[in-house]
């Protein structure tokens, strides 16, 4: 398999941030068409240490890289709440995203970055893409109206190309242009609480459910799954013996009842298939196939 080794720069003297404090850069790399493209490496490197030209003293710009099969569309949300900076990029774990890498500007220092995935992942990554081209996305923030210099960064992408056919580059291609349309505004998660996770995950916890309270009588630790009396003989058990405990396992108990003999809960996991569907004959009678495959019974 072919590997493509795709070396670019980005390098500016000047920047001038717009009345909200963004500048948008972006740079497209071709690429041959009816391939898949396996992004198996990517390395990001800053030349130069960048130049704030009459910003004070204390004022530290971020900027955020983006590697993606279509350009990054800006959102709505922003990037940093304490020194208003607006219109980020979306999450690195989103699909129209390759890699991502955040950068925080230090005055005479190289930039400090963080980055998806990480150096270790990137460096043996399996991201793949199916568009013939490739861009590099680039967001610098700062302060509204003000230039700043000395932009210098280098990339460096490995492409491992195997050559598919029409319908699965054309199906790749326009899975790629849809993820490409982000959400300008993204929320998701759901809030849960403490009393819901020990209720509705775990109900023998405060709601109600099977109770474990087998597991701490004092003869319980020769009868771990079977009630077997410590002091006797361990007696044979019969089939519908163990039907019924394990029918105990799986009964629910009221939240403010007592405590009762109830089998725990993990009882019934590694069963046997008879003792969770039903009887399972002992021997199955023997069958012999006839020579156009028929089964004959004996």
């Amino acid at each position: 398999m072919p590997v493509t080794i795709i070396k670019e720069t980005i390098e500016l003297n000047d920047i001038l941030l717009d009345d909200v404090g963004n500048a948008f850069i972006q740079k497209r790399i071709n690429l041959q068409t009816g391939f898949r493209h396996m992004l198996q490496q990517v390395d990001v490197f800053e030349d130069a240490i960048p130049f704030l030209r009459g910003a004070p003293a204390d004022e530290q710009p971020n900027y955020e890289i983006v590697i993606s099969p279509y350009p990054q569309i800006p959102t709505d949300m922003r990037y940093n709440e304490n020194t208003p900076q607006e219109n980020r990029y979306v999450s690195g774990g989103d699909d129209s995203v390759l890699f991502k890498a955040n950068a925080r500007v230090r005055l005479n220092n190289h930039s400090e970055f963080t980055q998806f995935p990480s150096a270790q992942i990137a460096a043996t990554n399996k991201s793949f893409f199916y568009s013939d081209h490739l861009y590099i996305n680039m967001h610098f923030m700062g302060i509204a109206g003000l230039e700043y210099g000395n932009i210098a960064l280098s990339f460096m992408m490995v492409l491992n190309n195997v050559k598919v056919n029409s319908t699965e580059s054309t199906m790749g291609i326009l899975a790629e242009s849809h993820d490409a349309m982000c959400a300008l505004v993204m929320s998701n998660g759901h809030m849960v609480s403490q009393q819901v996770l020990r209720g509705n995950v775990f109900p023998m916890w405060r709601y109600g459910g099977i109770r474990p309270e087998h597991m701490i009588t004092p003869t319980a630790a020769n009868a771990y799954f079977l009630p077997i009396n410590t002091r006797d003989a361990e007696a044979m058990t019969t089939t519908p013996g163990i039907r019924q405990a394990v029918a105990d396992s799986r009964s629910m108990s009221a939240f403010d009842a007592p405590f009762g003999d109830r089998r725990p809960d993990w009882l019934r996991m590694h069963l046997n298939a008879g003792v969770v569907a039903g009887a399972v004959r002992d021997q199955w009678p023997p069958i012999k196939h006839a020579d156009n495959g028929n089964v004959r019974m004996l």
